[in-house]
């Protein structure tokens, strides 16, 4: 299984008979242990809720303060990558046995070294969302909540790597890691809702269905994809599959929950449904198709269609609450992730 955060199923590419030769570049088992190409997914998140909130802190959205914006950007890469860097480092008797090429079995990086630069990484994460909330401290309603939500996050990736990955809580710590990279990407927001009904450490309804609804929608794809290399359990698929639609449904009530943050700025109800039924139409087709036929082409397609989705319906977001410039740039995260995943596998 490959992995989005931290760990997520399925390649875009599967490349696995990568060269191991001595003439391959230095840094290339590096890119290979962190699965670069699935970086642009978390990068996605962060794009999106940077966004949204500062669509309600102004007129306009916009990633200033760039600073902030780098800081969470950079913490939320380096957790992504710790993630995937530990989770090959306890995954490693197992890889010797069955995926003996990669970087950590093949002895072309240290497993030593691969444990040392995942906790470095961690803590590096965890420094850099704290410190972002006080570069610009009279900007972030709540200053320190960009390193709360990224300790949360840091935990999450802990107990799916260490502990959770192979048992039937592994998909929620995998939905819960996406559900904190979300609200990372939303926590130094310059104004809160101030005439919520609920909220959680200043997050509204609205800012916790997006993050929640993208959150049970990862637990879904990795309980669709828990088999993916093998005939998978029809009964397992159609768990997922299930799981998966109930967390599409809840993304897509976000900004119809009477939010005032996530609310449709850019795009009527009407339009709105319309896109998210485009978008849903195709995952899951793809979901059935695998349903009725589990062999392990159909369910990692699926999968596939399913982890690129995870960029295009944060664009989506952002084209209803930001208007289209910033959906095209977030919708382009799209191509460095498919051109990377043609020659570094991210399985």
């Amino acid at each position: 299984m490959s992995g989005l955060y931290p760990n997520e199923p399925i390649s875009i590419v599967c490349a696995e008979n990568v060269a191991t030769d001595s003439a391959e570049p230095t840094w290339l088992p590096y890119f290979q242990l962190f699965r670069l190409p699935n970086l642009f997914t978390a990068w996605a998140d962060i794009l999106a809720g940077y966004l949204v909130v500062t669509q309600f802190s102004g007129e306009t959205a916009s990633l200033t303060p760039w600073p902030v914006f780098l800081c969470l950007v950079a913490a939320s890469s380096l957790i992504y990558s710790a993630g995937m860097a530990l989770n090959d480092y306890y995954d490693l008797e197992q890889d010797r046995r069955e995926r003996p090429q990669r970087p950590l079995p093949s002895g072309r990086i240290s497993p030593r070294l691969a444990a040392w630069l995942g906790y470095q990484f961690l803590l590096i994460g965890v420094v850099l969302a704290s410190v972002a909330g006080y570069l610009y401290s009279d900007l972030a309603a709540i200053p320190w909540r960009g390193g709360l939500v990224a300790v949360a996050l840091v935990a999450s990736v802990l107990l799916y790597d260490v502990g959770l990955k192979a048992t039937v809580f592994g998909a929620v710590a995998m939905g819960a890691c996406r559900f904190f990279n979300l609200l990372l990407g939303m926590s130094l927001a310059g104004d809160l809702p101030g005439d919520a009904s609920f909220s959680l450490v200043g997050y509204d309804i609205g800012q916790l269905a997006f993050a929640g609804g993208i959150g049970v929608y990862i637990a879904g794809v990795t309980w669709f994809a828990r088999s993916e290399a093998k005939e998978s359990s029809r009964a397992m698929l159609i768990f997922g599959f299930v799981v998966l639609v109930i967390g599409l449904g809840l993304f897509v009530a976000a900004p119809l929950m009477g939010s005032s943050i996530v609310h449709l700025r850019s795009m009527t109800t009407f339009g709105w449904c319309g896109l998210m039924t485009l978008l849903a139409i195709s995952i899951i087709r793809r979901c059935v198709i695998a349903i009725a036929d589990p062999s392990p082409g159909n369910v990692q397609v699926a999968v596939k269609q399913a982890l690129l989705s995870l960029i295009t319906l944060n664009a989506g977001l952002v084209l209803g609450v930001c208007g289209a410039f910033w959906a095209v740039i977030v919708a382009l995260l799209i191509v460095p992730m498919l051109l990377l995943g043609r020659w570094v596998y991210s399985t």
